[in-house]
């Protein structure tokens, strides 16, 4: 592909980003987007990516390496320790709060609660469309953790855990954009959902002790 072929997919993605943002995957006009990325040929977006699936898909690569190189760091600061449920968290979703910083990361953050919406992303094990090798070790940690809850229980709050995290980094990722003030940094932020992410995984449960299953928590 040529150089102008090339110019027009970044400007595709560029556009793309955008609008899945703002009105979300599903709901977004192809149309819209070709006039966004100044494109006054309607069939520019097929010719290129041959689906609004495709395109999403060049809008998540975009991020995806940047995102994983971070995870990979933390998984090998560990040094092959037992990781505690705080450290796990961050490996989890750390790396996705750098994406705060940017004006394109935030718009990723909004786009990544759409696609936890589609029934098919709803398992805590696609918190990207490519779980990495590093996320699922998270997770099978995380578990490995939580024995003290049965295991749907393990699951359910992982799930909810991993929506609360990432609807809290699209919604100030919103607010970044709307030019709204914050009394946190977003390192505080992330911080601070580290802290609530250990006490909601590790609170008592009231099934757990009905169903006889209570050990301790690592």
């Amino acid at each position: 592909m040529g150089r102008d072929g090339s110019a027009t997919r970044e400007r595709l993605v560029d556009a793309a980003e955008r609008v899945f943002a703002s009105l979300g995957i599903e709901d977004a006009n192809l149309r819209e987007i070709n006039r966004a990325a100044g494109q006054s040929n309607n069939s520019a977006l097929h010719y290129h990516f041959g689906s609004r699936e495709a395109l999403l898909q060049a809008v998540v690569r975009r991020h995806r390496d940047a995102i994983d190189s971070r995870r990979r760091v933390l998984v090998e600061e560990l040094g092959g320790k037992e990781p505690s449920i705080e450290e796990l968290l961050v490996v989890a979703v750390w790396p996705l709060g750098f994406q705060l910083d940017t004006e394109s990361g935030r718009n990723y953050l909004r786009i990544l609660v759409h696609m936890r919406r589609r029934s098919e992303m709803r398992s805590h094990h696609s918190l990207n469309p490519d779980s990495t090798d590093d996320l699922q070790w998270a997770y099978s940690q995380l578990q490995a953790r939580l024995v003290h809850l049965p295991e749907a229980l393990r699951d359910e709050r992982l799930g909810v855990w991993i929506d609360m995290a990432v609807g809290a980094m699209a919604s100030r990722a919103e607010d970044i954009q709307d030019g709204a003030d914050h009394s946190l940094d977003n390192s505080e932020f992330m911080n601070n959902l580290i802290d609530m992410g250990v006490a909601a995984l590790t609170a008592p449960s009231r099934l757990a002790a009905a169903s006889g299953q209570a050990e301790g928590v690592r």
